[in-house]
């Protein structure tokens, strides 16, 4: 009757196990205490994102810039 809850961490993208010949470089971990004091190791697999922004569109920041000229 009692369904497994799924943690505010494995929403985020957090994982009790490692994949089978995963690199563990490339996981970041963290460490979590439950409610019966027993410690669980998380990995979550490190993201390396390109933020955008309009600084690097040149060519629209050329138009703006000579539209207000």
């Amino acid at each position: 009757m009692s369904e497994k809850k799924q943690s505010s961490f494995e929403k985020v993208g957090y994982i009790k196990h490692l994949p089978t010949n995963a690199d563990i470089s490339d996981y970041e971990s963290i460490l979590v205490k439950n409610n019966e004091g027993k410690f669980t190791t998380l990995y979550r697999k490190i993201v390396k994102e390109r933020r955008f922004d309009d600084t690097i569109n040149f060519s629209e920041s050329w138009d703006v810039f000579n539209s207000l000229l």
